[in-house]
């Protein structure tokens, strides 16, 4: 009878999560699966065309592109300065606020604010503030620094890292409200214990905050990782690959290919490179961060 009731229960388990493994398997796995069929395959994109399998043929012609090259270079280093300062930057800021000083609920809304709006509408913001006759050249301009003035976003030197300030500055709030969440689970006793050991402020942020939040940081890691290797709206709004595609990401290409020139085949090769590259990174961090933990 325990036997029955336990296969019972395991039923009415499946039942509950069937239909979220449903949505799963007809939007994630089966698209998943076509687009490593069309990777190796010539098509157009276009119903009632012919598909001819090329074999490899559509990823060989994707390492040969310079373009692409210059797109990795920029996907690496958007990867690199996204977590260099995303989740630092987030861990101060949530740490200031737990502390729950006045007004803390103002700034917890406002750093928390650009999480809400789509990164589309981030990128025009922003657009308009970069553009060469935006705001930020006529701040500079009324500071009595006109000489610092440059079309941001069109400069071949400062419009990557446009983008990679923007896409920081906009991530910021989203990881702060994931660690203030890590931070609930601390308990106060361990604070007030080094606290009558004589323990000061930094060094409870350093043996005690950090250490006890690295799980929650290496999540953030993580989603940081696999969130900048996907960023397609950004380029897509504000540059859309220039100056002379040298703002370019995989994303961007892999749209152009797809969508723009016909070779859908191609961009499907694109999209495979980029679901291996986020997972070599995101198995990579893991092992990382699960050596430093250990």
């Amino acid at each position: 009878m325990i036997y029955l009731k336990s296969r019972k229960d395991k039923f009415k388990i499946f039942l509950f999560i069937l239909p979220a493994l449903v949505l799963y398997v007809l939007f994630q796995i089966v698209p998943m699966i076509g687009a490593f069929y069309f990777s190796v395959a010539d098509w157009k994109g276009i119903a009632g065309t012919s598909i001819k399998m090329v074999g490899l043929k559509n990823y060989i012609t994707v390492f040969k592109d310079p373009g692409f090259l210059i797109s990795l270079q920029n996907m690496g280093k958007m990867v690199f300065f996204s977590v260099l300062f995303h989740t630092p930057i987030a861990l101060l800021l949530a740490v200031a606020i737990n502390t729950k000083c006045r007004g803390y609920r103002f700034f917890k809304a406002v750093y928390f604010v650009p999480t809400v709006f789509p990164l589309t509408a981030v990128g025009l913001l922003w657009y308009f503030i970069f553009m060469p006759n935006g705001s930020f050249n006529a701040l500079l301009t009324n500071l009595g620094l006109a000489n610092l003035v440059t079309p941001w976003l069109i400069n071949t030197s400062t419009a990557m890292n446009t983008i990679i300030f923007v896409n920081i500055w906009a991530g910021i709030g989203y990881y702060m409200v994931i660690l203030i969440a890590g931070l609930t689970t601390i308990p106060d006793d361990i604070y007030e214990a080094a606290q009558i050991d004589g323990v000061t402020t930094v060094q409870k942020f350093f043996l005690i905050t950090v250490p006890m939040l690295k799980p929650i940081i290496s999540l953030c890691i993580v989603m940081d990782i696999i969130g900048t290797v996907k960023v397609f709206d950004l380029i897509f709004v504000m540059t859309e690959g220039g100056p002379n595609g040298l703002t370019n990401l995989p994303t961007t290409l892999m749209y152009y290919e797809a969508f723009r020139y016909d070779h859908y085949g191609i961009g499907s090769a694109i999209g495979i490179i980029i679901f291996l590259i986020a997972l070599v990174l995101t198995v990579g961090s893991e092992y990382l961060t699960s050596r430093t933990e250990n």
